[in-house]
């Protein structure tokens, strides 16, 4: 395909070089300009020359492969959602731990692949769960009402979507 372009601009480029090597050499008079004319209409020709293969031929729409981009941009998604989690989860975890609870681990989970950030679920790991003096509650349900509405004002989540684990 390359050598095939190389070649046609190379003839184009050869042309156009005897043109000018031609036109030097002739003297002025309206014999100059019928051949300048000629050398003109044939550099149309010699551009021209492949569009009637292309068209001629079943031109494969197949080896043009756009399938790259996409997957480029695929990448770029999913990085862009994990680099948004991460940060979430670290802007609720200090939520958190600005309200009176340390150790509470918190996991984002959400569609890597989406155009728009959604979340689909959010965990909340109460296993190692410390009660600072500074905190509203020492109820665990009472704590995972306040967590709840912590991570509701944050972020724009349903209810069902917050889950605990003891």
């Amino acid at each position: 395909m390359f050598s095939s372009i190389s070649s046609w601009i190379l003839s184009i480029a050869g042309v156009i070089s005897i043109s000018v090597i031609v036109e030097l050499i002739l003297p002025e008079g309206s014999l100059n300009k019928y051949i300048r004319s000629i050398f003109s209409f044939v550099v149309v020709l010699v551009i021209i020359a492949p569009l009637p293969g292309l068209v001629g031929k079943n031109f494969d729409f197949s080896q043009i492969s756009i399938e790259e981009e996409y997957t480029l941009q695929e990448d770029y998604l999913f990085q862009l959602n994990v680099y948004k989690t991460e940060a979430l989860q670290t802007q609720l975890a200090n939520d958190i731990e600005q309200a009176g609870y340390e150790n509470v681990k918190v996991s984002v989970s959400c569609e890597n692949y989406s155009t728009n950030f959604t979340i689909t679920a959010i965990y909340v790991e109460l296993q190692n769960l410390v009660i600072l003096d500074k905190a509203e509650h020492t109820n665990i349900i009472d704590i995972e009402e306040e967590i709840l509405s912590l991570i509701r004002s944050r972020v724009d989540v349903e209810k069902g979507r917050v889950h605990f684990e003891r």
